[in-house]
């Protein structure tokens, strides 16, 4: 690993479908140059794989996130992204059908791990998502990189609109495509930040990938290429807000079982519905 191999991690973490071409751009290497890197990263198993995180509000589901003290491991069916954090807690989204259903399923969580590190429980307004969307966030579970060329062939959709609905998505951030890195081989460091001001923390956005907010409050996580860089973050925070919480991940693992499946079903429920109709 070299710089220019953290420059093209950093950016794939700030844009997941981004070409290979324009990452030879940013970094000033040639076509072949880039290629070699990106396919060496893969082989080294530095990218683990590319994975699409869908918000479980974009398939009329309620998310919340918390953390916990690392008492011991806990899974469960409703848990759609779990981080492992240097700081010995575990970060988890879990998704459930209500803000009630969502604080029920935390509780059960506290009997199991103790009392949570941080909570973050939002004003949301789950979607009802079109058939077109359905079809698109289908596809890219499958392939999160798929060309939009391949997408509107496979799913006979025109490419406009396409490219029209991921960025309506994306900038919704109902979805994002995130590559899977093998932090403890790249040396990237990847933090979480919770705050009730995080969004007055303009500096933020020079290094984070992804922001839900409500209002002030909210979690933003960023990539950067070393310790000493994240370090001036956290100072920065910390200077900002004291009582901020702060996260920094060792491991982490995303899931969209429950995107797939809730999706199908949605898609099966309107077309009974059509028949009946």
């Amino acid at each position: 690993m070299d710089s220019v191999d953290k420059k093209i991690l950093l950016s794939l973490f700030k844009d997941g479908r981004i070409s290979q071409r324009k990452i030879a751009d940013e970094v000033k290497l040639s076509a072949t140059s880039l290629n070699y890197r990106f396919n060496k990263l893969i082989e080294d198993k530095i990218i683990r794989s590319f994975v699409l995180y869908v918000n479980p509000n974009f398939y009329g589901k309620y998310v919340g996130r918390v953390s916990f003290k690392n008492i011991k491991d806990f899974d469960s069916s409703f848990v759609n992204v779990k981080v492992r954090c240097l700081e010995e807690t575990t970060f988890y989204e879990i998704e459930g059908n209500s803000i009630n259903d969502l604080q029920d399923k935390i509780s059960y969580m506290r009997k199991e791990l103790g009392e949570y590190d941080m909570i973050y429980l939002s004003q949301q307004n789950p979607q009802k998502p079109s058939g077109v969307d359905i079809e698109i966030v289908k596809t890219l579970i499958k392939n999160p990189r798929m060309e939009i060329g391949e997408i509107a062939k496979e799913i006979n959709i025109p490419s406009k609109t396409i490219i029209r609905r991921l960025n309506v998505l994306i900038n919704k951030n109902l979805i994002k495509i995130i590559p899977e890195i093998d932090l403890s081989k790249s040396d990237i460091v990847v933090f979480g930040i919770f705050s009730s001001i995080v969004n007055k923390m303009e500096f933020l956005k020079q290094c984070e990938f992804l922001r839900f907010t409500d209002g002030d409050r909210g979690v933003v996580v960023c990539a950067v290429d070393n310790v000493k860089v994240a370090e001036n973050y956290v100072s920065q925070v910390k200077m900002s807000d004291h009582n901020s919480k702060i996260m920094i991940a060792t491991d982490y693992e995303i899931r969209n079982d429950n995107a797939r499946n809730e999706l199908e079903r949605i898609e099966k429920d309107a077309i009974l519905n059509s028949i009946d109709n």
